[in-house]
């Protein structure tokens, strides 16, 4: 636990400043200086480990990131529970290198596939990117699993699916699919409803008996506009009067729901349940979305391919750009209270010192010295740097593949 305070560190620098300065531009002084530091030194106190969220799974890519990771500074992927390969290396790479070159299969010089047996040690690239757009940033994830998945429906025909809600229009859809060879396509109709989708009474009967507990159910939603898309809405059980449910706010990823396609995960440890199902004898599915009454007569919306996963656990190290906790333990990128403390040892509180001080004297307009603490700064940075080098993975790029 850290134990250096805000108000302790403001007493240390004041004490060596040459001049006085007021709390208020203290404190943003000196957030400004633990984020330069965070941001410039790979602090080893700056480590975190996160469970993967969702778990990995053998052809889902994209993951949960952490809110504070610092740049893309991914140290390591550990499985929680099984014993690491000594080929279970990782590969970091940009988004566009990672979506040419993921996969859940290998192939030999002529491109033919080389299937890979669960439990086999693999030999090709396991990938790791970070994918930034609108604001939102997700974690890429490539690596063939033994994931343990059932296929409730592929959904690449109607079948015995019928419209729920203000859904109409059921097809099949042979030419916008993600998997197999098509996906279900239906509209929502004028009726002003506040749900749409499908449902299944007659599915072929599965078990869900090793997947109640800690199992998720993945569907992929085409959405031909995510406005006023509330949420989604997965059944599976038995009947119209006996099901789980689970109700989900964001994809897979954690981002929100976009226009076009969006894998969705319904963990089933979030169920609740309606009636009594009986976990072995299960053909009963419903997806619909929870929408505004105002949303009407909107075309071509689609679901693909509903299975259940219960893949690997595994954690994620990386280096946070969170230089704070409050006293409550809650990391945070800026301190907002005399008593939050600094994520730093005693070693790594001297670079904070001399930031903090070089950023005082340049307010203070003494050039001078914001110069000697600006040199004692690269001084002690090369100090640390040699004691504790950084760890994170190295980018890489494919110029040439053989």
């Amino acid at each position: 636990m850290p134990s250096f305070t805000r108000d302790e560190v403001r007493t240390k620098i004041s004490k060596r400043a040459s001049g006085s300065f007021t709390d208020a531009d203290f404190d943003i002084l000196l957030n400004d200086a633990v984020m330069e530091v965070v941001t410039d030194v790979k602090l080893r106190s700056m480590i975190r480990k996160a469970d993967l969220s969702p778990n990995l799974f053998d052809d889902v890519y994209e993951h949960t990131c952490p809110s504070d990771l610092n740049g893309i500074d991914i140290i390591d992927l550990k499985p929680q529970n099984q014993k690491r390969s000594r080929f279970d290396y990782w590969e970091l790479v940009t988004s566009e290198e990672f979506d040419r070159y993921k996969m859940s299969s290998s192939s030999d010089s002529s491109g033919d596939p080389i299937n890979i047996v669960a439990g086999s040690s693999y030999l090709g690239r396991n990938l790791i990117a970070i994918q930034d757009a609108d604001f939102a940033r997700t974690l890429l994830i490539s690596k063939p699993v033994n994931d343990d998945e059932l296929s409730i429906d592929p959904l690449n025909a109607v079948g015995d699916w019928v419209l729920f809600g203000d859904g109409t229009n059921l097809t099949k859809d042979s030419s916008n699919y993600v998997k197999g060879s098509a996906s279900i396509n239906w509209d929502i109709n004028a009726d002003g409803g506040t749900t749409a989708g499908i449902q299944n009474t007659a599915l072929t009967q599965f078990d869900i008996s090793n997947y109640v507990s800690s199992g998720s159910a993945f569907v992929w939603a085409y959405l031909s506009d995510a406005t006023d898309v509330t949420n989604f809405i997965l059944r599976i059980g038995n009947s119209a009067s006996n099901y789980y449910y689970v109700t989900v706010t964001a994809d897979n990823a954690g981002n929100s729901f976009q226009d076009g396609w969006n894998l969705l995960r319904f963990a089933l440890s979030d169920k609740t349940e309606t009636g009594t199902v009986t976990d072995d004898e299960c053909d009963y599915a419903v997806i619909y979305m929870t929408k505004d009454s105002g949303k009407t007569s909107e075309t071509d919306f689609r679901f693909d391919n509903l299975v259940l996963k219960i893949g690997k656990f595994w954690d994620l190290y990386y280096y946070s750009n969170y230089g704070w906790q409050t006293s409550a333990g809650v990391w945070a990128e800026e301190s907002s209270g005399d008593t939050d403390l600094l994520n730093v040892t005693g070693s790594e509180l001297r670079l904070i010192l001399y930031k903090g001080l070089e950023l005082v004297e340049d307010h203070l307009q003494n050039a001078s010295q914001s110069k000697i603490y600006s040199e004692k700064y690269q001084l002690e940075k090369m100090k640390y740097q040699r004691s504790y080098p950084g760890r994170v993975l190295t980018s890489t790029s494919t110029y040439y593949n053989i």
